[in-house]
């Protein structure tokens, strides 16, 4: 009986943890809807405590190219973010409080550059660089909660 509910429990582990993004519980999906309404959508994290903030995606070895992290802020201003200690080559893509994209910025692993949003924002979403860097200023945001 010991032997099954421990079995149990490690494979009850097992599926939780394969709905992480990098350590991160799969909360939402975000779509991004380009001018031409082309869609992509991503299955993210959520970042929203400072620290939380601070780590972002610092060691995270490996993200699928359908899956981020979305960065979630009570209040709209510049924002400057930084590739220490992430080896994954990003696109930071930073949103406004009306979920519109007001900029995309590549992340370089392991830089310690800063990269500024140039205006206000509310939210900021990190995905692979290779799919993100077709997001483009001006694209829709969508967030659903799951």
């Amino acid at each position: 009986m010991k032997t099954a509910l421990l079995t149990l429990i490690q494979l009850s582990f097992f599926l939780i943890s394969a709905e992480n993004i990098c350590g991160y519980p799969k909360e939402a999906a975000v779509e991004v809807t380009s001018a031409t309404g082309g869609k992509k959508i991503f299955s993210a994290g959520i970042a929203e405590t400072d620290s939380e903030h601070e780590k972002g995606l610092m060691y995270c070895k490996k993200m699928e190219k359908d899956q981020g992290l979305f960065f979630i802020f009570n209040d709209d201003r510049q924002r400057f973010f930084w590739m220490k200690n992430t080896t994954i080559e990003l696109a930071v893509i930073f949103i406004d409080r009306d979920f519109n994209v007001v900029a995309v910025r590549r992340g370089v692993p392991l830089s310690k550059t800063t990269l500024p949003s140039v205006r206000p924002v509310r939210f900021v979403l990190e995905v692979n660089w290779e799919v993100g860097r077709s997001v483009l200023p001006g694209d829709k945001i969508r967030l659903k909660m799951l």
